[in-house]
């Protein structure tokens, strides 16, 4: 608890969490490589049900580091910002 990159769920009855839980443990990772790169595969536990909150929270943790938010105690600092691309400059062809 308190690690780095850790998940905490805020109460002491497991019961109203239970689903969540599930939904966040059903997949695992593996480490392929390939091409001179390392990247982490996710792979779908035989046991496991359903897994649309996993995808939900990973969602988030994307757009958040995207917005430039970072954990506290990871010593990261935030990734500047690329300038906006408007969709009616990129259909003119400007770059």
């Amino acid at each position: 608890m308190g690690d780095r990159g850790c998940l905490a769920l805020f109460g002491d009855k497991p019961a109203p969490h239970r689903l969540f839980a599930e939904h966040i443990t059903a997949e695992y990772r593996v480490k392929t490589e390939g091409r001179g790169r390392t990247v982490d595969e996710w792979k779908l536990r035989p046991e496991a049900g359903e897994n649309h909150w996993f995808d939900c929270l990973v969602g988030c943790a994307v757009g958040a580091s995207i917005q430039g938010v970072i954990l506290p105690g990871t010593d990261r600092a935030p990734v500047s910002k690329r300038p906006r691309i408007k969709l009616s400059d990129l259909q003119r062809g400007k770059r």
